[in-house]
């Protein structure tokens, strides 16, 4: 962290706990954020990581204004932000694997079944070619999801491996899971011996975890992926958590649980009320909903929360706003600017990682192209591509004047839509919180870097 303060006048300050107003007081100018901290304003760029105090707001074009320019503030925003205007290709590829899951949680978007299709051999093996192929990049990302648990497929997940190995030339290729965390732990040797990067998705003591994510029959989970979780920490692998967060539940309870397992890594998210059990979006506890979703206030004071307990643990914690606040984004994901090719197991070409096969009902808008088996190859809906790269945060109207933009882009495009925003629309649950997270964020920052 660069700090300017030689010839800013800095203050004695408090740090403003208030989350009702704390999005009333800051502004984005280029690449730095302005935020009213009592009787002085915290400047801050989170691109370029420098802060300063000063005791009076820079307007614009004043004397104030070119000295904090001098110091490297007020630069153009990042490459990252920028909106696609054409298209070279997919830079990372992820296989939807199956439609089969052996948990049932409460909570899922996919709505799999034991019995579930996959995704044939073919399939697989004319993906990673033509991905392979096509990317420019400086390596092959390959990532193994949902639409089911791609664990239940490791033979396929073994002879997509081997066929990179034989197809990736100079090129260094970097392997991700997701997974529920109930494979059996030959599997897992597996995946430590080639370098993947596991993340569990769990979320908690066993009364959480059992709740939320049990086994399709109804069982417990959570002394399975328990042992797992032990298994990987006991051999110094590096392993994620990704939590799915409920009002209902105490967040400290739930991180010392991970902290005490020895986990060091814990992307957090809140629970979206989709899927199996949720037959409305509706948030907070008047959704009449057992187990609810958190409301932006409570959310925003729970995470505060949880990176707290966090640090005791030396635990690092993520969630999409702190993954793009220092990177500066001009779309959501990578799926939502077109660059990231997600085959699911019918071997359409989705834009979504939440629409996983031709069933699902916002499939028109989110299918970019198909498989084309004769040809061993892939139709791309150029059409289609310039929809999605249309989705950018300076286009979007209710994002493209908001401080916040290059943070949350609107948010995710499908949640828009379930949530009656459509395409168009914001993410409303994640715009509140990115809203009333960052000039706490900031104003942490500030506190930490002593201006």
């Amino acid at each position: 962290m660069k700090i300017i303060s030689s010839d800013l006048k800095k203050f004695d300050h408090r740090e403003n706990r208030n989350i009702n107003s704390l999005s009333d007081s800051i502004i984005l100018r280029n690449d730095t954020l302005i935020v009213a901290d009592y009787d002085s304003y915290i400047v801050y760029s989170p691109f370029t990581k420098i802060i300063t105090r000063v005791s009076e707001f820079p307007n614009e074009g004043t004397i104030l204004e070119n000295i904090l320019k001098q110091k490297g503030f007020f630069k153009s925003v990042p490459n990252t932000t920028r909106q696609y205007t054409d298209w070279d290709g997919f830079t990372s590829f992820t296989l939807l694997l199956t439609r089969k899951c052996n948990l049932r949680c409460i909570y899922c978007y996919a709505s799999p079944s034991m019995s579930g299709p996959s995704i044939p051999d073919n399939l697989a093996i004319d993906a990673v070619n033509w991905f392979v192929q096509q990317n420019q990049g400086p390596k092959i990302r390959i990532t193994f999801h949902g639409g089911g648990e791609p664990t239940l497929e490791r033979r396929l997940i073994k002879k997509v491996v081997n066929q990179v190995k034989e197809i990736q030339g100079n090129y260094p290729a970097h392997y991700l899971i997701v997974t529920n965390g109930t494979v059996n732990k030959n599997f897992l040797d597996w995946m430590m011996v080639n370098n993947f990067a596991i993340t569990f998705s769990v979320d908690g003591p066993p009364e959480i975890q059992n709740r939320n994510r049990p086994f399709h029959n109804g069982s417990p989970t959570s002394d399975v992926v328990e042992s797992n979780i032990r298994y990987l920490v006991a051999r110094n692998y590096p392993i994620g958590i990704r939590l799915t967060y409920s009002s209902k539940d105490n967040i400290v309870q739930i991180i010392k649980y991970f902290g005490e397992l020895g986990i060091k890594r814990i992307h957090l998210e809140p629970l979206f009320p989709y899927g199996r059990y949720y037959k409305k979006v509706k948030f907070g506890k008047d959704s009449k909903y057992n187990v609810f979703s958190p409301g932006i206030n409570d959310l925003l004071t729970k995470f505060l929360i949880a990176m707290n307990v966090c640090k005791k643990y030396g635990i690092k914690i993520y969630n999409g706003h702190i993954m793009h606040f220092n990177r500066g984004i001009g779309y959501f994901c990578g799926a939502a600017s077109g660059k990231a090719m997600l085959v699911t197991h019918e071997g359409l070409l989705s834009g979504c990682l939440e629409v996983v096969d031709s069933n699902d009902k916002d499939i028109e808008t989110f299918k970019i192209g198909n498989w084309v088996p004769a040809q061993k190859s892939f139709k791309v809906d150029m059409s289609k591509i310039a929809i999605l790269q249309k989705r950018h945060a300076d286009i979007l109207p209710e994002c493209r004047n908001c401080f916040a933009r290059y943070t949350c882009a609107g948010g995710c495009a499908v949640k828009a839509i379930r949530a009656g925003q459509g395409f168009f629309g914001r993410d409303i649950s994640y715009c509140g919180f990115t809203r009333a997270f960052l000039p706490i964020l900031i104003k942490k920052i500030a506190t930490i870097s002593e201006v």
